[in-house]
């Protein structure tokens, strides 16, 4: 789906941004401002999946064996925890699960197939 291909490259677009500034030490105002645009991408996100058939990425990189089962559903478990809205994508990095390389090359085949 061309729709959520877009969003999800725009929305990494974004976090790579936001990581630079971050690393520069960047004001609270920039903070709230990166989040909200990264809320609204997610958004976007879901909204350009809802009917999509294709594989979730959970199951995409279980197939892979990048992941196994158990840490799967750690990070299925974390990803509820958080409440945030946040993507599996990112709960997998943020709990060091996988690298950022993994993550954009599994959003990519899990765009095509979509």
């Amino acid at each position: 789906m061309l729709a959520e291909r877009t969003a999800v490259l725009e929305f990494e677009q974004m976090r790579q941004d936001y990581a630079i500034e971050d690393a520069r030490g960047i004001p609270m105002s920039v903070h709230d401002r990166y989040r909200k645009a990264l809320t609204e991408m997610r958004r976007q996100i879901r909204e350009a999946r809802n009917g999509a058939g294709g594989r979730k990425l959970g199951e995409l990189l279980v197939e892979q064996g990048v992941l196994d089962q158990e840490r799967l559903q750690q990070a299925l478990a974390e990803q509820q925890q958080r409440g945030k809205g946040e993507l599996l994508g990112e709960v997998l990095e943020a709990l060091g699960l996988i690298k950022e390389e993994t993550l954009l090359s599994a959003l990519s085949l899990q765009a095509k197939e979509n």
